[in-house]
This record gives structure tokens, C-alpha cells and sequence, in this order.
């Protein structure tokens, strides 16, 4: 994990509402990817940038797409939760984190759909109050 790292280049896919285990599985994570237009397309595997509310950065990969209705007060089912390795415990990530999609797996996305860019669900800019990464 490292503190303060900027997430540019990378596609944002939702920020975490809720977050459970499920025993054997691992941490899902709710609301999950969004059906919308221009949201890219994700795969097992993918690798994934998580920003904590306080700023940590912690590098995981999407395990599975889950295949559960988690629709709290919703009338139709608006993303598809996720799951993360089981080596992630649930209270590594608190509500209010943000998950990216890493730049390498957004290129791959774009060579599958035929090289056309496709619009962030987010964009690229840096996040707010991140100072610089010396590299």
C-alpha cells in the first residue's frame, strides 16, 4: 500500500457502499460495476487500483463477477458486484473507497471493442486532495 499515490490513467468504476464476506469466496463489493453506457469491460483477473477515503492505495486483482441482486432500495439491478481475493478481508476496505480499473486492463478492454476509445466512467483527472507521486 502506499500513501498519497495519484490515480491518473486509470478508469473509475464506482466507490463502495457496503462490502461483505462470503466464507470460502471472499470480500464483495457493492454497488458493483455499473450497466451504463461507456462503462468498459472487466474481466476475472483484471488488475485493480482501490483508494481509500484516507488516501491508501492498495493493488488486487477482481477474483469474479458475482452473480447475486444486491439492490438496497433500487428498483432494477443498476451494477453487478464484484469480488476480491481471499487474502482481503473486508475491514481492508472501508465503505467510501474508490475502485479503478488499472490503465493495463482499460487497453485491453479498448483492443477487444476494436481500438475505439471508449468514454471513462470517470475522468481522468487527478483526485482530489492526492498530492504528486515521486517516482
Amino acid at each position: 500500500m502506499r500513501m498519497g499515490m495519484k490515480i491518473v490513467d486509470h478508469t473509475y468504476l464506482f466507490t463502495i457502499s457496503d462490502r461483505f464476506s462470503i466464507e470460502g469466496r471472499g470480500v464483495v463489493l457493492v454497488p458493483g460495476i455499473p450497466h451504463a453506457a461507456g462503462t468498459p469491460v472487466v474481466h476475472r483477473g483484471d488488475p485493480l487500483i482501490l483508494r481509500t477515503p484516507l488516501g491508501e492505495v492498495i493493488h488486487t486483482n477482481l477474483q469474479d463477477i458475482e452473480l447475486i441482486r444486491y439492490m438496497p432500495g433500487a428498483k432494477r439491478l443498476e451494477a453487478t458486484p464484484i469480488s476480491l481475493p481471499k487474502s482481503i478481508h473486508k475491514f481492508d476496505i472501508p465503505i467510501g473507497t474508490e475502485v479503478y480499473l488499472a490503465s493495463a486492463a482499460t487497453e485491453k478492454s479498448k483492443s477487444e471493442q476494436g481500438g475505439a476509445p471508449q468514454p471513462a466512467a470517470h475522468s481522468d483527472s487527478d483526485l482530489p486532495g492526492s498530492p504528486p507521486l515521486s517516482t
